[in-house]
């Protein structure tokens, strides 16, 4: 141990014995267990910035505790800030009127003062995770204490979501929480990161979400910080509680979707093709994915035709074969779809499966009824459901659409039950 470290020590023992409170007792104030605390005081530890601003705060040291530990978790060198932002999509496209309403949240909050919480949903493959690293690259400036990022797996297709526990301890420790100081309660953790980021101009993404109760204990709430949320569940509970302004995230636009094909595939060639590009966008449903799928397969095949691959997509069955990404099965329609599919309910699932078999998508709920085989009160609460995880669109009083690839999948779920169903029954048995 050196000098600084036992001088951090004791001047944290005066000032605690000063304020007549037990190590018991500042640990709870400060959210770390006494036994750290104890290791500090009696320099067998060395304190982070943070531990020194709470205690200088909690200890009305008033800033004795931050000089001795070095400086003010403010004044640290950039380069040991987080910056944990993922690289923004290449040939981004669009998105204007949403860029501007979250420039427009940001401003409000700055000059209010009220911390922001966004909440960006929309289905599977519509770009909310590219919207918002896209975003937050350009105002990562406006954030000088740094940004974090976790991708929660709220829909990975083959991973269990991230536990809001184990979201803190990465955060905590980005923070440079030492891992031992850091708490093993969730309560404790929340309430550490939120101690450590008072007074911080902090940008917390949270990608991916499942619900609002994985992201609840994530978010920062104090000024000056703010934090955005992707997920394909509508987030009702953190509108409600925590005040999150909602952006709700659609397809593209028919000339979006052109000028993304131009991206990927090069303006010349598209804009010579225009009207089977326009049909190929129309067969991706407008979804940025898809979109990129396709546009990636034409850019590795210069010679091939748009549209040849639009009279490819014409076959609403092998569509969804054709939207994969053979080098990297997440890059995948199927994959993205079952991401949301898989948490439904049995009963959900169910109504999903059998909407697919609906000629064209388009249907009201007494006719969503007929297919489902329930009366219309439940079949109500079962698209309802469908709606509130982007699988199905509502678009007037008890009017529905299930946009074409979405269809095309339940189609083809339906297909595996009723095979999987017929190789459990063993049929008639021989008398």
């Amino acid at each position: 141990m050196d000098d600084h470290t036992v001088s951090f020590g004791a001047a944290l023992r005066h000032h605690r014995r000063q304020q007549g409170l037990s190590l018991r007792q500042l640990a709870g104030l400060v959210a770390y267990s006494p036994g750290w605390l104890s290791k500090i005081e009696n320099g067998m530890s060395t304190p982070t910035m943070q531990l020194a601003r709470l205690c200088d705060r909690e200890l009305a040291a008033e800033g004795v505790l931050a000089a001795l530990a070095g400086s003010a978790a403010d004044d640290l060198p950039p380069r040991l800030r987080p910056a944990q932002l993922p690289p923004s999509t290449t040939g981004f496209i669009g998105r204007e009127r949403e860029l501007r309403n979250l420039d427009a949240l940001l401003a409000h909050s700055t000059e209010t003062g009220l911390p922001l919480t966004v909440a960006i949903d929309g289905p599977a493959g519509v770009g909310k995770s590219a919207l918002m690293i896209r975003w937050a690259g350009q105002v990562s400036g406006s954030f000088p204490g740094g940004v974090l990022y976790r991708d929660l797996r709220g829909s990975s297709p083959d991973a269990e979501p991230v536990r809001p526990t184990e979201a803190l301890a990465d955060f905590l420790i980005a923070l440079r929480v030492c891992p031992p100081a850091v708490p093993a309660d969730l309560e404790q953790r929340a309430a550490m990161f939120r101690s450590l980021l008072a007074g911080l101009r902090m940008l917390v993404i949270l990608d991916n979400a499942a619900d609002s109760r994985q992201v609840a204990p994530l978010l920062p709430g104090t000024a000056g910080c703010a934090a955005v949320v992707t997920s394909r569940r509508r987030l009702t509970g953190i509108a409600v509680r925590a005040g999150a302004s909602k952006i709700p995230l659609g397809p593209m636009s028919p000339a979006e979707s052109v000028a993304l094909l131009c991206a990927v595939v090069g303006p010349d060639r598209v804009l010579a093709e225009a009207d089977a590009a326009g049909k190929l966008a129309r067969h991706c449903a407008h979804l940025p994915l898809a979109l990129r799928i396709a546009a990636e397969r034409l850019a590795a095949r210069p010679h091939r035709s748009l549209a040849l691959l639009a009279e490819e997509l014409d076959d609403e069955k092998s569509r969804l074969d054709l939207l994969a990404d053979a080098d990297d099965p997440h890059l995948a329609l199927r994959s993205a779809f079952f991401g949301s599919y898989r948490d439904l309910d049995p009963e959900a699932a169910r109504a999903f499966r059998l909407l697919g078999l609906h000629p064209d998508g388009r249907l009201e709920a007494a006719v969503a009824a007929g297919l489902i085989g329930r009366p219309l009160g439940h079949t109500r609460r079962l698209l309802e459901s469908l709606v509130s995880v982007h699988l199905l669109e509502e678009t007037g009083p008890d009017r529905y659409r299930l946009a074409t690839l979405l269809r095309a999948y339940a189609a083809e779920r339906a297909g595996d039950e009723e095979a999987r169903v017929g190789a459990d029954d063993p049929g008639p048995t021989a008398r």
